[in-house]
């Protein structure tokens, strides 16, 4: 089984090198991490992740779970911040090194589990934060995992989880390829707080150079509410295939309300992933009223199912040097999805470096709804 071929790799590696396994730096190889130097690189990636929460009005709480703690790393520098962490992870040998390490004791706990089902009952924790860890999943236990984590969070508390999605690296576009003219056909209003719906476009090439799929060009939007930006990057929408300059594709972009009733405007814009969004470079994104309401409205459509991208095969740059670790990737829409089926929502998606340069990586924050 998947769980059980993930559970004997991480336990040899916990065996072994346990530090150099959560943050494989090929000099550090062979017990060559100090044990405070290991714990200092987590400062940043938490007080990022705070920073992601300030911006969304959100906190970690009292009590939070580090999901795939490994030996600590992580769960040593949430201690900073909250009153207990809890570090959980599917290898004995890690949890037995993280609790050898553990710098607060009285504050932060560590528990194996069985890569199933977490040993928590639901709604235990205020937050989970899980970076560099569902990565090494194979996809369906990363479908388990999210699950267990919306589990085991309170209502209305929150989720911190970084998954790559697939093995790519733009190609940056020139600066005048980027000029797109944004059509909107149909935007839903009035729409309730938080509800999820689905805009549709028209986007046209206005440049003189072909635009090609693959490369991370994607339409996204931005909620705007009195001059001030409310809402930022809730939503993407892939450019389906190449788009030669004059052409144009229509496309819906699945977008979540913000959560405070009122009029709102809601901007869409062309962005090229880990580059630009193409308004800061001259583009002309588009703007449109909307009205959120407090309530669900019954009324509004449906999203349709997201066309699939249609770009060259080629490997994916799954095994790697490093000690039988392997990468899994999970398409954006499937996790927005996921949560959304849930009665959560993904209040930011974030891009982010942390699976390396082969990969494209983002951090999501979501809110855990009030009902399942």
């Amino acid at each position: 089984m998947a769980v059980e071929r993930l559970k004997s790799t991480w336990e040899e590696l916990g065996r072994v090198d346990p530090l150099w396994a959560v943050l494989t730096d090929p000099e550090r190889r062979h017990g060559g991490w100090d044990v405070e130097e290991f714990l200092a690189t987590a400062v940043e990636p938490v007080e990022q992740v705070k920073a992601l929460l300030d911006q969304a009005g959100l906190s970690l709480g009292d009590k939070v779970l580090d999901f795939g703690c490994g030996a600590g790393r992580l769960s040593n520098a949430l201690a900073a911040h909250v009153k207990e962490v809890v570090g959980v992870d599917i290898a004995q040998s890690m949890i037995d090194e993280a609790t050898r390490i553990n710098q607060f004791p009285d504050r932060v706990a560590f528990v194996a589990y069985d890569g199933h089902r977490l040993p928590f009952d639901d709604e235990s924790f205020d937050a989970v934060v899980s970076l560099i860890s569902i990565q090494h999943s194979p996809p369906a236990v990363q479908l388990a995992c999210l699950v267990e984590l919306q589990r085991v969070v309170r209502p209305g508390g929150v989720l911190v989880c970084q998954i790559p999605s697939r093995p790519s690296k733009p190609e940056q576009l020139p600066t005048e390829a980027m000029r797109a003219h944004i059509e909107l056909l149909d935007v839903p209003s009035p729409v309730g707080a938080g509800q999820r719906a689905p805009v549709r476009t028209r986007l046209t090439n206005v440049s003189d150079q072909t635009w090609p799929a693959g490369q991370l060009i994607r339409l996204g939007n931005h909620w705007h509410r009195d001059g001030e930006a409310v809402r930022w990057n809730d939503g993407r929408a892939d450019l389906p295939h190449d788009l030669p300059p004059g052409a144009s594709v229509e496309m819906e972009l699945p977008v979540v309300a913000p959560d405070e009733p009122g009029d709102h405007d809601l901007e869409l814009d062309v962005v090229q992933e880990a580059v630009t969004w193409w308004a800061e470079v001259g583009s002309n994104p588009v703007r449109a009223r909307v009205t959120v309401v407090r309530d669900a409205v019954a009324d509004v459509p449906a999203l349709s199912p997201q066309p699939e991208v249609v770009i060259e095969p080629r490997p994916a740059p799954r095994g790697r040097d490093d000690g039988g670790m392997e990468m899994f990737g999970m398409d954006p829409s499937l996790v927005r999805l996921l949560f959304a089926h849930c009665g959560s929502v993904v209040v930011n998606q974030v891009l982010d470096d942390m699976a390396g340069t082969e990969w494209e990586s983002f951090t999501y924050v979501v809110r855990r709804g009030e009902t399942v």
